[in-house]
């Protein structure tokens, strides 16, 4: 295959070489020379420096002015992007920083040409300034710049930074954002969306204490320098365990001479370098197919020394088979550098890179995808990260086909065949972390959104992992060689310059001889959830006539085998590429294949197309048409296959004081990635009463392409404390970019609740809204809830209906870093109830009408537990104490009834204050006709023991109390009371949560 590839290319290389002439005529690219002396402090961590820059204009126009990136102001204050995004994606690290924590850039005294020029900053951005020239910049001419500098370097919050005097210097020079013909690329650092330089040559000379080693980008001129490295790594390849290395971090004293290192390079965009007195050096090397040979480095500390031990050869591999892949690397040597990065696991640099012992060869391949082909990251990190990532994944897969994101199964057999991934490898398995977001509707197209712009978890999810997976899809849909082929030509022709989508779209049709658009415009840019299936089956003497059917309105391609009677492929045929919402007829096409020994006919076998459901895909030639596989049980979580069909189950324990201890198991089939049908069975039998309870509920899951994110009809069957509950809902859940702007949720429910003891029944009809956002640092939700009650189905005592109208607001705002203040504001209404309806609100928790909490003693059976005295659900009022009226019920309201309660957590211990006020207008048992209005209070302590699981409230104070106060110990711990939201444990919800953040 290596032959065959390296023919085409030789093919091709005229060809490229012509056209590279043209383009780089009409596709210019500016020009940046950097001359730079630079000296560390490391007592201050201050930089200082000098630099100095010619600035080539190459584009057709004249320019007045220069954007400049001042990236360590990034870190001057919590006015930054930098700061708003680290709140965005759930830190509160930087917000809470001390001030000789962050960082900064001043000192600057900009000269163009000698002459004092001045520098704009951005209204909202600190870390950008436009430099206005003395006098426009005439195309074709060039201009020197000059600045003195002067940085403080932060604490490593992101990949600029220190700890202690481990030191990683990226970012830090005054650099011009890049010109071409879009227009001016300024834009702020941001620690999700990384970087867009012009390329040119760099000649940095830093200088800092004698015993630092240091790794950058460039090629050292010392030869001192190069001698002593060299030693270090003879010193170090001598050691070959961690004991060996053994675990000493700390730093040696500085030394009291210096030392200026000077780095030279040319092609690059940018500069980088890492320093550390604890580094041990390794030193190997690759000699590359044109025969040139390249030193790679890697430099590290005793923390996982071993492992690192094991990265020299990571490095090497990244040289070999990108250069054989992608196309050779040009650079003198490369460098992988362990670090303190707060970025991630690792970020690249040309030539050297800092990362952990497991992303080496990710990192170091960003010298190919982001250093020699320098896309603007921050507008298509695909073209980086998944491009990066395809070739990453290939390079893993080489020797084991597992490798990826879950080869940890690979490991150990037993934990594969029980989630059901046995057999499977890494092509089927690096896509369900894209099945489980795209299942929920929270999937983001793979282009289209800025870096920024991408959840947290879609920025790795999409942009790296499904970006890789659809490049394995196009790879077997052209045939690996073209695809390699394509690859190439797009390194030689785009090399050392910024290529934009379509243009690497240009060369892959160009080498293909085949349109692309389907890919690169409609897979890409679009969150269709592909899916194709056999419609039907003609089986002949000597052929398998199939024919397959594409299920969504876009077209794509799919590989479809025959399979003989064991399950081993035959034969493989792609289908092309078909499928269009214009026209039903190109909807299906026909495939024939030989008849021998074929059994059945699969679509997709090796999992390349991303598909969500794979149960369609089995077809059998004899008997039932549909492929039915025999049933597996597996424990908590599976992988849907085409070859079986799997529920998962989990034991279930419960008790409460009506139907003591039972035991069941939950039965469902949608934990990682919900179907279109799905389902939970969670029979628990109670061994007190005898009887069997528990919970059942069904599904339907409907993603729409816009507006909303997820549609989800269901039906819930419930039976616990002798009482029965169906509720038939509809939920809508809305917008689909769910991360960064409200979430809205609008939900209508019917629920039916049968009283087995009391013979009665009960209709509430409910609709409700919920919303809800925030960042790391303040969040804030409302609910409306509208509930309308039937009258009762009692043998004796029939009510009125009644409608209730409640609303609560709640917000909460962290003042330090772990430690939050929270409001809640509740009021409600009945607009309709009569004077002997049996539906009030409670001051001190609901009644639950709609059992949505599990209460321990619902019934009022024990005197420990008893729901509402000591337990409560945190609702209508949700005073934390509970409030009585002289006839001992719950104080609470048939009119209107509105609280505010405050909670503040204490600095230094777990427990946290609370205190809620509320007025209602009515203050008598429930069943009194007599009115008027009344204030309550209460404060007290609240003991979270389980996050908002399981939480105490104490209370000390309150109109409980006779006298405001507790009069004796007892009167104080019989009114300790607690809430239980066990729904908070429900996997289901866990997880559907933690994927939409």
């Amino acid at each position: 295959m290596k032959k065959l590839v390296s023919g085409i290319c030789l093919a091709f290389l005229p060809l490229l070489a012509t056209a590279q002439k043209k383009l780089v005529a009409a596709n210019w690219q500016q020009e940046t020379n950097y001359s730079i002396d630079v000296a560390l402090n490391d007592q201050q961590h201050v930089l200082t420096g000098q630099e100095e820059l010619t600035y080539v204009n190459h584009s057709p126009s004249a320019l007045p002015y220069i954007w400049f990136h001042l990236w360590p102001n990034a870190y001057r204050d919590n006015n930054t992007a930098f700061a708003r995004q680290q709140l965005r994606n759930g830190s509160r690290k930087f917000q809470f920083a001390k001030p000789e924590q962050r960082g900064s850039i001043d000192g600057l005294d900009f000269k163009v040409n000698g002459q004092a020029a001045r520098l704009e900053y951005d209204a909202t951005s600190p870390d950008m300034a436009k430099l206005v020239l003395p006098r426009p910049l005439a195309a074709g001419d060039s201009i020197v710049i000059t600045t003195p500098f002067r940085v403080k370097i932060p604490d490593s919050f992101s990949r600029f930074g220190h700890v202690d005097q481990s030191y990683q210097i990226t970012q830090w020079y005054p650099k011009p954002a890049v010109y071409d013909s879009k227009g001016w690329h300024q834009m702020p650092y941001l620690d999700q969306g990384e970087f867009f330089s012009e390329f040119g040559k760099f000649d940095v000379r830093i200088t800092l204490p004698a015993n630092y080693t240091v790794g950058a980008t460039g090629v050292l001129q010392n030869p001192d320098e190069q001698q002593r490295l060299d030693q270090l790594a003879a010193a170090t390849a001598l050691k070959k365990t961690q004991k060996d290395f053994g675990d000493d971090l700390k730093f040696p004293a500085s030394a009291a001479e210096t030392k200026t290192l000077r780095y030279v390079q040319d092609r690059v965009h940018d500069f980088a370098w890492f320093a550390d007195k604890r580094f041990n050096v390794l030193k190997g090397g690759v000699t590359l197919p044109s025969g040139r040979a390249v030193t790679s480095w890697v430099m590290f500390t005793n923390k996982e020394a071993e492992k690192w031990t094991k990265g020299l050869q990571d490095v090497n591999d990244a040289l070999t088979y990108y250069s054989q892949w992608v196309g050779e690397y040009p650079y003198a040597s490369a460098t992988a550098v362990d670090g303190a990065l707060s970025a991630g696991s690792g970020m690249e640099y040309p030539m050297v890179t800092v990362t952990m012992p497991n992303a080496i060869v990710h990192e170091v391949g960003h010298n190919w995808f982001y250093g020699i082909l320098a896309s603007n990251e921050r507008e298509y990190p695909w073209m980086d990260e998944g491009v990066n990532s395809y070739v990453e994944n290939r390079i893993a897969e080489r020797e084991n086909p597992m490798a990826g994101q879950f080869d940890f199964l690979m490991k150990s057999p037993g934990l594969a065949s029980k989630l059901d991934a046995d057999g499977l490898d890494a092509t089927a398995l690096n896509q369900v972390p894209y099945q489980a977001l795209a299942s929920r509707g929270l999937d983001q197209p793979v282009t289209g959104p800025t870096s920024a712009a991408y959840s947290k978890l879609n920025y790795g999810v999409v942009v790296y992992g499904k970006t890789a997976s659809l490049l394995k899809y196009l790879a077997g849909y052209l045939g690996q060689e073209k695809f390699d082929a394509a690859m190439q030509a797009y390194y030689q022709r785009w090399q050392f310059r910024h290529p934009y989508p379509q243009d690497m779209e240009a060369v892959f049709e160009e080498v293909s001889g085949q349109k692309l658009d389907w890919f690169f415009k409609d897979m890409l840019t679009g969150r269709t959830h592909y899916d194709a299936t056999v419609s039907d089956i003609l089986v002949q003497d000597q052929q398998v006539k199939v024919l397959v059917r594409n299920d969504v309105p876009a077209p794509f391609a799919v590989p479809v085998a025959t399979l003989d009677a064991q399950g081993k492929v035959l034969q493989t045929q792609w289908t092309p590429v078909f499928g269009s919402s214009k026209d039903d007829e190109n909807d299906e096409v026909q495939l024939n294949f030989r008849r021998e020994g074929v059994a059945s006919v699969v679509v997709d076998p090796g999992y390349l197309t991303p598909e969500l459901n794979r149960r369609d895909d089995h077809i059998n030639l004899t008997g039932s048409f549909r492929t039915w596989e025999p049933l597996h049980i597996r424990p908590l979580a599976s992988i849907e296959r085409w070859d079986r069909s799997t529920i998962n189950w989990l034991p279930v324990l419960g008790a409460n004081t009506s139907d003591k201890f039972m035991l069941g198991a939950a039965f469902y089939n949608n934990l990682i990635a919900p179907k279109k049908l799905n389902f939970l069975v969670m029979p628990m039998y109670s061994f007190n009463r005898k009887e069997l309870n528990g919970i059942g509920n069904l599904s339907l899951n409907v993603l729409p392409q816009r507006g909303s994110r997820q549609l989800l009809t269901g039906v819930l069957v419930q039976r616990f404390e002798r009482y029965r509950k169906l509720e038939p809902s509809i939920t809508l859940l809305l917008p689909h970019s769910a991360f960064d702007r409200p979430q809205h949720t609008l939900k209508g429910a019917l629920t039916y609740i049968r009283d087995e003891d009391q013979n009665r029944t009960s209709n509430i009809q409910t609709l409700e809204y919920r919303v809800h956002h925030g960042n790391a640092l303040q969040e804030w939700s409302a609910h409306v809830e509208l509930n309308h009650f039937i009258p009762s189905q009692a043998e004796d005592n029939p009510s009125s209906e009644a409608t209730l109208l409640r609303a609560t607001a709640t917000y909460g705002r962290y003042y330090s870093a772990k430690k939050q203040v929270r409001a809640r504001l509740f009021g409600g209404r009945f607009l309709q109830s009569s004077t002997f309806t049996e539906y009030y609100m409670g001051l001190s928790g609901s009644p639950d009408y709609r059992r949505q909490t599990a209460f321990l003693d619902r019934q009022q059976i024990s005197d420990t537990y008893t729901a509402q005295f000591h337990q409560t659900d945190d609702r209508d009022g949700a005073f934390k104490s509970y409030v009585p009226t002289q006839g001992g019920l719950q104080t609470s309201s048939q009119r209107w009834l509105s609280t505010l309660g405050l909670e503040a957590d204490l600095p230094i211990t777990s427990l946290a204050v609370f205190a809620d006020f509320g007025a209602t207008k009515e203050f008598n048992t429930i069943y009194s006709s007599r009115g008027g209005q009344r204030l309550y209070y209460d404060a007290g302590l609240v003991l979270p023991l389980f996050k908002n699981v399981f939480r105490l409230y104490l209370p000390v104070a309150g109109s409980q109390y006779e006298n405001g106060l507790p009069n004796s110990r007892k009167d104080f711990t019989d009114r300790i009371r607690f809430v239980l939201h066990l729904e908070q444990l429900n996997p289901f919800r866990l997880l559907d949560e933690q994927l939409a953040q």
